[in-house]
């Protein structure tokens, strides 16, 4: 359930006590090409619709569920409202005049589509050093990440041994609304138990991580290893402008000790 929008926290003098993390090209990584691995996570979807029953043309769906898929994407970063990817198969088949499928066949197609782009994922080298070496320092970790589908995203979390490490999960395809959205960095805030000035956001994607933290008040961390292209925006955009920038997870532990000193 959403938080409530509240007014900006106050600030605290006790310095950064809770780091928040995106996660794709934060913590893990993609591996291969993804338009490429994308369109065959597609086609795996329509094999198994229709070993499930679904009668239905491969190549004619399989490119109508791309086609709807790529008008979400455009769609969720105007309203920045999530929808549940189910959706947008049952819309599929309804089109292709399949609209009894039971719930449970879409749900297994839609396991099948991920599988393979979850065995693309991969956790970048320095992470769990760096997960490990906060934690020890005593700071309470978050993770928000934007993602259309939340059992996806929770393998991706189990896969790659990141959950144990996190007082904090929250998923945009289970909140309904995605970065820089400022209720779901409220939420992490209530959660923690902290207030924005507490908080510091790490993460790839100058418009979702660091302009919404910002707005928030809070402190922001640019990790531009995997961001090079987004490297224009900064000029165009001051806005996007983060607290810091770092190459490697490695640098962030001291670089936080270093504002809390």
């Amino acid at each position: 359930m959403l938080l409530e929008s509240t007014d900006r926290m106050q600030k605290s003098p006790e310095g950064i006590r809770a780091v928040i993390f995106d996660l794709g090209y934060t913590l893990i990584n993609f591996s291969g090409d993804l338009s490429e691995v994308s369109k065959l996570s597609y086609s795996t979807l329509t094999d198994q619709l229709i070993a499930n029953g679904c009668s239905l043309d491969h190549e004619a769906f399989t490119a109508r569920f791309r086609e709807l898929m790529q008008l979400y994407y455009t769609q969720r970063e105007i309203d920045m409202l999530e929808l549940p990817v189910h959706r947008i198969v049952t819309r599929a088949l309804e089109e292709f005049g399949q609209s009894c499928v039971d719930e449970g066949q879409i749900i297994s197609a839609m396991h099948r589509m991920y599988e393979v782009t979850e065995n693309h994922w991969q956790l970048e080298d320095d992470t769990i050093d760096t997960l490990r070496n906060l934690q020890d320092r005593g700071y309470s970790l978050g993770l928000i990440t934007n993602a259309s589908d939340a059992w996806d995203v929770n393998n991706l979390i189990n896969n790659n041994q990141l959950r144990g490490f996190f007082n904090v999960i929250l998923i945009s395809a289970e909140e309904g609304i995605r970065k820089p959205d400022k209720r779901i960095f409220e939420k992490a805030a209530s959660l923690l138990k902290v207030d924005f000035s507490q908080m510091v956001m790490v993460g790839d994607t100058l418009q979702a991580d660091i302009l919404g933290a910002r707005q928030c008040g809070m402190k922001t961390v640019w990790i531009s290893r995997r961001a090079e292209d987004s490297r224009y925006e900064l000029r165009v955009k001051p806005e996007l402008q983060a607290d810091a920038e770092i190459r490697t997870l490695a640098e962030l532990p001291d670089l936080i000790s270093s504002w809390n000193n």
